[in-house]
């Protein structure tokens, strides 16, 4: 037994050091790995004291997409060009600035110098890079072709990085509106509101319901700013926090699937990943088993990963993809269903997926133009209305005012 001394990130994004005893690294690893810690180095030796090191990392560094296509793209190119995979890394870990993903390749490459495979290296980093990562890696060393596999995934990477920017970018402009509106709104009652009404007060004047209703909501904003900040924190804390776990990820895909436009929308961004995931898998040379596992950890709607985990247990006792797909038509179109039916019996599953994948990509497209075309109207309605009542409110008193003294 020999003392290691590690650093890792806890589930805070926070730099956490030790010292464990263990006969390898690959122990430490594991350990870290079931501790809920993403390990950054694990060095032999006993710790003299904390590492200064530990107080000057950016707790906000963080791995990105485009960090991992760049990643793959690079790893790639040069393993293709006859460059080891230690020494494709040492490339990397000298052209990379962000300190985080430096760390990372340190340690991949220090577990393959042990002998390790990158797809092991990687793994040990899991939280940092989607399953499909990790997972077209290992198809890629058992097939013998790295290298196009990972140019492959850097494909893939770079298709599903284009889709959430599509629907980030058409959602981009309502919420600007519904921030805008909120803040214009929180301004008069915080500021303009309480000054009228004090006037209003003073000469007596009877205030209309609709005043009084705003007047109450601007008291309740007005009684401590402390209280509003730490409520406005708590509220931003509960709604990160809740959208993380699975009852938050339910909640919010149920509301997602009973709003008209926003519930196409959710579903062909699902389908889309995938089609995209799965047929990219199983192209890599995984299972189908392999493949399904990985696409339900992949497409981020809980709905459709309940499905083919479902899916996958009716795969392991002998049923079709396709048939299995079929119990759940109100997630999986006919059209994908028949076209897995062909892509089983030509042997062409993984273009045929792809295929699906961009056809539907369009209609993601189409779909967004949709739900910017309703958003938009309806939150300047929305605005229309809510910034009307509250002028209404300040101005009814002063009719009223104007006709107490006339």
């Amino acid at each position: 037994m020999a003392t290691f001394i590690y650093e890792a990130y806890n589930k805070n994004n926070r730099i956490v050091h030790g010292e464990y005893e263990a006969t390898s690294t690959e122990e430490v690893v594991q350990y870290l790995n079931k501790h809920y810690l993403t390990p950054l180095s694990v060095k032999q030796g006993r710790a003299p004291g904390l590492s200064k090191k530990v107080l000057s990392f950016d707790l906000f560094d963080s791995i990105s997409t485009v960090d991992i296509v760049f990643l793959v793209r690079n790893l790639s190119t040069t393993i293709k060009a006859g460059l080891s995979i230690v020494e494709s890394l040492d490339i990397l870990i000298q052209d990379t600035k962000k300190k985080l993903l430096k760390s990372v390749l340190q340690g991949v490459q220090a577990m393959i110098k042990n002998g390790q495979t990158l797809s092991a290296g990687f793994e040990a980093y899991r939280e940092s890079f989607p399953p499909i990562f990790i997972g077209m890696i290992k198809a890629g060393e058992v097939s013998g072709q790295l290298d196009k596999t990972l140019a492959e995934l850097a494909r893939y990477l770079s298709k599903e990085y284009s889709l959430r920017g599509k629907v980030k970018t058409a959602l981009t402009y309502p919420i600007i509106l519904l921030v805008a509106a909120t803040f214009v709104v929180v301004l008069m009652l915080v500021f303009v509101l309480p000054r009228l009404t004090r006037s209003f007060l003073q000469s007596g004047v009877e205030l209309p319901w609709i005043t009084k209703a705003f007047l109450f909501v601007s008291q309740v904003l007005t009684w401590s700013f402390t209280v509003d900040l730490i409520a406005l924190a708590g509220l931003i804390w509960f709604f990160a926090y809740f959208r993380t776990t699975k009852t938050g990820k339910k909640f919010f895909f149920s509301v997602a699937s009973h709003t008209p436009v926003a519930r196409d929308l959710v579903k062909k961004v699902a389908l889309v990943r995938f089609a995209r995931t799965f047929g990219n898998l199983v192209g890599s040379g995984l299972s189908v088993i392999d493949s399904l596992t990985l696409s339900a950890e992949s497409i981020n709607n809980v709905h459709y990963s309940a499905a083919i985990e479902a899916v996958i247990q009716d795969v392991q006792n002998g049923i079709p993809v396709s048939e299995a797909l079929g119990k759940y038509k109100e997630l999986f179109p006919t059209l994908l269903i028949n076209l897995i039916i062909v892509g089983e019996r030509t042997g062409s599953l993984e273009e045929i997926l792809k295929t699906f994948a961009d056809f539907y990509e369009e209609e993601v497209d189409n779909t967004l133009k949709e739900l910017t075309a309703v958003l938009e109207p309806v939150l300047l309605l929305f605005m229309g209305l809510l910034i009307g009542a509250l002028a209404i409110s300040i101005i009814l008193p002063i009719y009223q005012l104007v006709g107490h003294f006339v």
